[in-house]
């Protein structure tokens, strides 16, 4: 039997109007979120799809350098691009699986004087152990497309 531990964590929003939420995690400083004019937000900040998305990428930089340390990868930068692609639907069509999300790419890109050989084995970790990948991947697709830069 293996054990377990459990992590929760806690954000709190309130809702401002407009479509708009102030959030709040741990004591960090707050956020906001938007939507779009054309929804009835103000879009003066993320919407919360691009908060999903900074959550993924953000997650994904720290789980390369995590992996690429436990394989013995130097890496000298990692940048990552998400992308997450919806469609519109009304409430209760049946085509809205998923909330209308069609699918997610990330590129990511590392700059390492590594192998390929190496870096194949942080995208079998990353794909295996990187949480909010595994998250967003059991919801809807999720594509990531690695690139092995040379520094300089």
């Amino acid at each position: 039997m293996t054990d377990q531990n459990t992590i929760t964590r806690v954000a709190n929003a309130q809702w401002m109007g407009d479509l708009r939420a102030r959030i709040q995690a741990r004591d960090c400083p707050e956020f906001s979120s938007d939507e779009p004019v054309e929804r009835g937000g103000l879009f003066e900040h993320p919407t919360p799809a691009e908060y999903m998305l900074g959550a993924l990428t953000g997650c994904g930089a720290a789980h390369v350098e995590l992996f690429a340390n436990e394989v013995g990868m130097t890496i000298d930068d990692c940048a990552i691009e998400g992308r997450l692609t919806m469609e519109r639907f009304s409430p209760g069509d049946p085509h809205a699986e998923n909330g209308g999300v069609t699918g997610v790419e990330l590129d990511i890109e590392v700059t390492s004087t590594g192998s390929e050989e190496e870096l194949d084995e942080v995208k079998e970790k990353f794909r295996a152990g990187c949480i909010l990948y595994l998250f967003m991947s059991s919801a809807t697709r999720v594509n990531d497309n690695w690139t092995l830069k040379r520094p300089g």
